[in-house]
């Protein structure tokens, strides 16, 4: 797998009307729009990310400058063949997890007909607002990277579904979308944006809460129980109050929305490896 080097360089930022990515036909899949799109301010969104999709190729992790973008990413956004088309999706999933709705980050391209495409890329779920300024600190870039982790599918189909956290509030839920997301699938942590980039997984939630399954897990929502590319599965969430070892995380929500203070080890003696910043996903019963 391409070497994975999360992005948002030096771009073009602009202040518009909420709206979801455009272009002039091409090169734009439906999922990239229901993804961009279908974005609420309560964490409830779509996935469709694969997990081959999982790498910038060639987008550089600088931060947001206003004015122009770096020649680099320009060039990897402009690129006409299959790995840019990738490089286009990743680009539209990260934007919208990193930045508010309402701002977007606009390009243009051109693709190997020589038809031309004005993209505007959407924010959403503001996960890491300082990204439009300068660089992203070590909380947005873990914020973002578990974004783009709960989002991936195997099979990159295009399935709703609830994610929620702790802290942001664009990861807290309504009564209603708890009720109607009610499969607790497991959760995702991990950094892109580190030096060697990594993406680890555990799968249901604290103690098996809500429905027993979800039709998804048959249309590609299986990341929270396997490996991924990039996403590394660790194992049981959360099994029990209290204990030390057998489980990746060690926090969890009194009303077992999301998990926290996960690692790999399954071990709370691992504090310097464990990532608080976690994104915890529920599917449709």
């Amino acid at each position: 797998m391409t070497k994975v080097w999360a992005l948002l360089a030096a771009a073009t930022m602009v202040t518009a009307c909420q709206g979801g990515p455009t272009d002039g036909g091409a090169g734009q899949s439906s999922e990239d729009i229901e993804a961009a799109n279908g974005l609420t301010s309560n964490g409830l969104t779509s996935n469709g990310l694969t997990s081959n999709g999982l790498t910038s190729n060639g987008l550089t992790s600088n931060g947001l400058a206003a004015g122009r973008m770096t020649a680099t990413t320009l060039a990897a956004l402009r690129d006409k063949t299959a790995t840019g088309d990738l490089t286009r999706t990743f680009f539209r999933y990260l934007v919208s997890c990193a930045l508010p709705a309402g701002h977007n980050v606009t390009y243009t391209w051109t693709d190997s007909s020589g038809i031309p495409h004005n993209e505007s890329v959407a924010g959403a779920l503001n996960l890491a607002p300082g990204w439009e300024s300068g660089a992203v600190d070590l909380a947005g870039q873990e914020w973002v990277s578990a974004c783009l982790f709960a989002r991936t599918n195997a099979l990159g189909r295009a399935v709703p579904l609830s994610i929620r956290g702790n802290a942001p509030p664009a990861l807290t839920v309504s009564p209603q979308e708890r009720t109607d997301y009610s499969y607790g699938e497991g959760a995702f942590w991990g950094n892109l944006f580190a030096a060697v980039p990594y993406g680890h997984s555990c799968s249901r939630m604290p103690f098996r809460v809500g429905a027993s399954t979800s039709p998804d897990l048959l249309n590609g929502r299986v990341c929270a129980s396997q490996d991924c590319g990039i996403i590394n599965y660790v194992g049981p969430c959360y099994v029990s109050t209290g204990v030390t070892s057998g489980q990746a995380c060690f926090q969890r929500a009194p009303n077992n929305d999301w998990v926290g203070q996960c690692n790999t080890y399954m071990n709370t003696s691992y504090t310097l490896f464990t990532n608080v910043h976690t994104i915890s996903t529920w599917l449709r019963p």
